[in-house]
Formats: C-alpha cells, structure tokens, sequence
C-alpha cells in the first residue's frame, strides 16, 4: 500500500470514531418533576431508587429537572411553561395543584400524578380503569382514611368533645376531605371547629383560635404547606398543648404526635414504574391509576409524653413506626 492511501485510509478510519463512539452514547430520558412547595429528600430518594431499580441512572441515562413555584402556581405561572418547554419526556406532579398546573400547560407531554385525592372529581382523568387523556399515577384517595384517623385519635386522647379541622381551601381536594372528616367526626358525636390555613402566619393564628375555643384535638388535612411548615406547625401544637394528627409522616418526624395515611414514599417509588412504562412507549391514556396499598401509622412517643398522654401498647406494637 502507498503511503498517501495508508494515511487516506487512516484518516477515514479516525473521522469514523465520533461517529461510532456518538453511537454507543445512550439515549437520556429527560423527567420533570414538578411540586408545590420543595418535594423532602425522602420522596426524592424514593423516586430515584426505583427507576434506579429499572435500569436508569443519573449522568448516565438519565436527567431529572425538580422545580416548583415561588408562592403559589398562579403567582409564578413561569414555573411549569419553563418545565414543558425543557423537552421534558415525563412530568412527575406531586398532588393536585401541581397536577393542575401541568395539565394546563400541556396536553401532549405524559404526567404522572403522585398523591391526587381525587383524579376524577378534579377532572384529570375518565376514571382509575382507564385514565383516558396524558395523566395516569397514583391516587391517595380511601374511603375510610379519615374514619381511620379519627379513630386513632381517640384512643390517643379519649374523651375529645370537640376537634379542631386545618385545610387549605384553595387545594382542590380539600372540600372532599374536609366534608370526609366533618363526617367521620360527628359520628363519634364530636363537635368540629374548621379553621381555613396555608401559610405560616395563618397556621400561627389558627392555633392561636382553636386554642382559645378549647378544642380537644387538631386534625390537620393533607396538604404539602402543611409538610413545608412541619417544623413551625409541631412547635405550635406543642405550645398549645393541643394533640395534632396528620396525614404525612414527615410532621411526625418535626415533632407532630401521630400520621396515619397513604405512604407517600412509596408512591414516589411506584411513579417510577409510570415513568418507565411510558418511557418505553405505552401511552398514560391507557395505564390504570393505582390506589393506595401500602399505609403507615406513626406515632411520636416523646411528643405524646410532652403532652401528657398515654400511648396505649396495642397502637405503639401495631404502628409502623415509633419515635422515642
């Protein structure tokens, strides 16, 4: 072989290995995830290890863009229209607001719900079976949740007459859940005061009302300002000496005496079977919704003896959880 054809040939041969090497890159599927107020550590880890669990890895083959809104979505409505102009394969919508924002910025890029209370009523969705449109996920929706709760409650602090209820009212799910609990309350021939909050100063003066009306016990309704202000709300209830349920462990591990609802990590590593099947083709219109399967009771022994109470040993052995 001549030299000039040698180094023809070498010089082929070198300009082929971008090409090659461009090749072998894998493809990286971009998720958004978008939340009302900052998703915790927990649920993000959650998230991570179950598509870690299907083959996606971070710098790898996989991007993840996590946002949420200064205040509220209709204050920073830049949030989501920058999230659906990112080229985003997936959006992950962490509750009903988030979910709401999401499918009025787009009605083409998959959505995966996590936590809606109730897809239907909200309009997501045609039914669990089939979702019908770009939003598939998971509900945190049961019947008996708030009957379930309040039972609990009961047996931490018998003898309750009245209860104090703390919702967000401009969470859409909240009117359900409200009229659920107000339900689940009077059944046990208690008396319930409502009380509207969803911001700092408001869930100060709140505790302040329902301490001032003698109320026996506070439910405090899901919402993700409820889980931004754990730390704020724990101290409140404790200061009121005022016993406080939830429905997300994340106020327990503030400080918050007991939670008893959906398992909200778990749902976050269930989104990611969402992810992955969508990824991989099949259309959200066509994925049944799952309902909530795994639920956790927890409860804080150092703030229930703060308080003065008495954890029976039947809830501490059956919980799921026990702070001390």
């Amino acid at each position: 072989m001549k030299r000039r054809e040698f180094i023809t040939l070498l010089g082929g041969s070198a300009a082929a290995w971008p090409l090659a090497t461009s090749a072998q890159q894998p493809k990286v599927s971009r998720i958004g995830v978008l939340a009302p107020v900052p998703p915790t550590p927990a649920m993000l880890s959650a998230f991570r290890d179950g598509l870690r669990g299907r083959g996606y890895v971070e710098g790898q083959n996989l991007s993840i863009d996590i946002r949420w809104p200064q205040g509220s979505f209709d204050q920073d409505p830049s949030v989501v229209t920058e999230l659906v102009n990112s080229n985003a394969d997936v959006i992950v919508a962490w509750g009903t607001l988030a979910t709401n924002a999401s499918r009025r910025a787009t009605s083409i890029i998959p959505i995966v719900m996590v936590f809606v209370g109730d897809p239907v009523g909200s309009g997501f969705i045609a039914s669990l079976a089939r979702p019908g449109g770009n939003i598939t996920g998971l509900t945190s929706i049961t019947a008996d949740l708030s009957a379930k709760l309040m039972e609990l409650f009961t047996e931490l602090v018998p003898g309750m007459k009245r209860v104090g209820v703390v919702h967000n009212p401009n969470n859409p799910f909240g009117t359900i859940a409200l009229r659920e609990t107000e339900d689940a309350v009077r059944k046990l021939n208690m008396q319930v005061q409502v009380i509207n909050a969803q911001t700092s100063d408001e869930f100060d003066r709140a505790f302040a009302q329902l301490s001032a009306e003698s109320v026996g016990g506070v439910v405090m309704l899901a919402d993700p300002t409820v889980i931004e202000h754990s730390r704020r709300i724990a101290e409140l209830a404790q200061s009121a000496r005022l016993p406080t349920a939830f429905q997300s462990r994340e106020n327990v591990d503030a400080g918050g005496l007991f939670s008893y609802a959906a398992d909200r990590n778990h749902q976050f590593r269930q989104a990611a079977f969402y992810v992955d099947r969508i990824l991989k083709s099949e259309k959200p219109a066509e994925l049944p919704v799952m309902q909530p399967t795994k639920f956790e009771l927890v409860i804080n022994l150092k703030t229930a003896k703060a308080l003065g109470l008495t954890v029976p040993l039947i809830m501490q052995m059956t919980a799921d959880e026990v702070i001390e």
